[in-house]
């Protein structure tokens, strides 16, 4: 499945309205804002159709996941929208993480909790906002224009003196190489997993955090209640190849439609995070050209002056 997709569903008590963009949507929220009744509607129609009194509105089926049988279930379900509820007890195994990865389905899952199997982005964790019967889903955490994540108050200046990244290849080694006559140390933690604790054990750095927002969503909500969080940035642009996407240095026909709308162009069934298809998308975009892209290695024409300023330039500036 491809695209955004807008969902209507309603009965005589109640009316959700919510547009999906990506494959994995995350809903969250304490008992009694919405995220049951919403899952039982979906339940009740999926059972019932039209004698359960709900109206359901989208371009796509709608279904949920009952416990019962789930994985011979989903086996069923194609390019649908499917709801999973946070009762479930598959939903946190490595199992279910593999049965929905080459999946053409999206899935709308509600759970207060983190789920570390699943790559999803902060962008698409939300609360649910009633008024009256009406309700919508509102993103969780707030960025800026830099990509910087937060949860209330917005950031002031922080002076940095460290920066690390979750990547220990090409992105690492062109932070490494930008900053190398700068008063600021990189490291690399080795995996968005491994950031948390390597913040825990350096509360006392001026940091900034970059990492591939695409897959964050996990770990967003223990790094942002760090006793540290007012020593650190954590800044999530989608991933280091959408920043060299985003810097203008690619020529290829379409980079700028693609985007301006990525959710139209990734396929859900083939890449599980976007993250994956803007590594595919510049690596298929830059072979035989001056830019050719390899993960393992960055390529020196990347770290010319001129070409590094403009990467750096879409989320950091000195």
């Amino acid at each position: 499945m491809t695209g955004t997709h807008h969902v209507e569903i309603k009965n005589r008590d109640a009316v959700f309205n919510f547009d999906l963009h990506r494959n994995i949507t995350f809903v969250r929220g304490d008992s009694g804002t919405g995220k049951t009744t919403l899952f039982d509607m979906v339940s009740d129609y999926t059972r019932l159709k039209a004698a359960s009194g709900i109206n359901v509105s989208c371009d796509k089926e709608c279904a949920a996941l009952t416990d019962y049988d789930w994985k011979h279930q989903l086996e069923g379900i194609s390019d649908s929208i499917v709801f999973v509820d946070e009762g479930s007890d598959y939903l946190k195994t490595k199992d279910f993480a593999e049965s929905i990865k080459n999946s053409d389905n999206y899935y709308v899952i509600f759970c207060r909790e983190s789920l570390y199997e699943l790559p999803y982005s902060p962008e698409e964790i939300y609360e649910i906002k009633a008024s009256g019967k009406y309700h919508n889903f509102k993103k969780l955490f707030k960025s800026d224009s830099r990509h910087v994540y937060y949860r209330d108050t917005v950031p002031g200046k922080l002076k940095y003196d460290t920066l690390v990244t979750e990547d220990s290849k090409s992105g690492f080694q062109f932070y490494q190489g930008y900053f190398l006559n700068d008063d600021i140390e990189c490291y690399s933690s080795g995996s968005n997993s491994a950031i948390f604790q390597w913040l825990k054990e350096h509360g006392d750095k001026k940091v900034l955090v970059i990492a591939d927002g695409a897959a964050f969503g996990s770990e967003i909500d223990r790094v942002l209640k760090l006793p540290s969080v007012s020593n650190f940035r954590l800044c999530l642009p989608e991933s280091f190849e959408w920043l060299i996407l985003k810097s203008g240095l690619i020529r290829a026909e379409n980079v700028e439609t693609v985007l301006n709308d990525p959710s139209v162009y990734i396929e859900s069934s083939e890449f599980f995070s976007w993250e994956n298809f803007f590594e595919a998308y510049l690596v298929d975009n830059t072979v035989n050209t001056p830019f050719q892209y390899s993960k393992s290695k960055i390529n020196d024409i990347y770290l010319n002056d001129k070409n590094a300023e403009k990467i750096i330039a879409e989320i950091y500036k000195k």
